[in-house]
């Protein structure tokens, strides 16, 4: 009897931990304000739009309401020292639904910097309306 009150306490106990993470959990995807939007459709690969780095195409996955973007494709772009599979957006969304954070840049001639950008995503478009680079503006879906 008394080890079927332990395994029932720890049973209990187990369960409240497990009802408030997933309790805390919830709360924190909810709207904390009332403007608050929801992520743009970010998700998927983009074609790059200047001339310099033609053909480059990223493709960018969504984890939470972060993201991250790799180069799939490079085409003109090698000439500038991109690899394929290399990680050159880190994202995060937010409170207005768009995607801020960071472009891994470089010039022709080793120039080489991590700098700030924000994009803006709807189905069809991905653009940069805060960036370095011109390339990333009005990129349409590669898929």
């Amino acid at each position: 009897m008394l080890i079927s009150r332990r395994i029932l306490g720890v049973l209990l106990v187990s369960l409240l931990f497990l009802g408030t993470a997933l309790a805390t959990a919830s709360l924190a995807e909810e709207k904390r304000f009332p403007w608050q939007k929801a992520p743009g459709p970010i998700a998927g690969r983009w074609s790059l739009t200047c001339e310099e780095r033609a053909g480059m195409v990223i493709e960018v996955s969504v984890i939470g309401k972060r993201a991250t973007g790799k180069v799939l494709h490079l085409d003109k772009a090698g000439a500038f020292g991109y690899s394929v599979g290399e990680e050159i957006l880190r994202l995060e969304a937010d409170d207005f639904g768009d995607w801020v954070g960071q472009l891994h840049w470089r010039a022709q001639y080793s120039k080489d910097r991590w700098d700030p950008i924000h994009f803006v995503a709807n189905s069809m478009q991905l653009d940069a309306i805060m960036t370095t680079d011109r390339c990333y503006k009005n990129m349409p879906r590669a898929d």
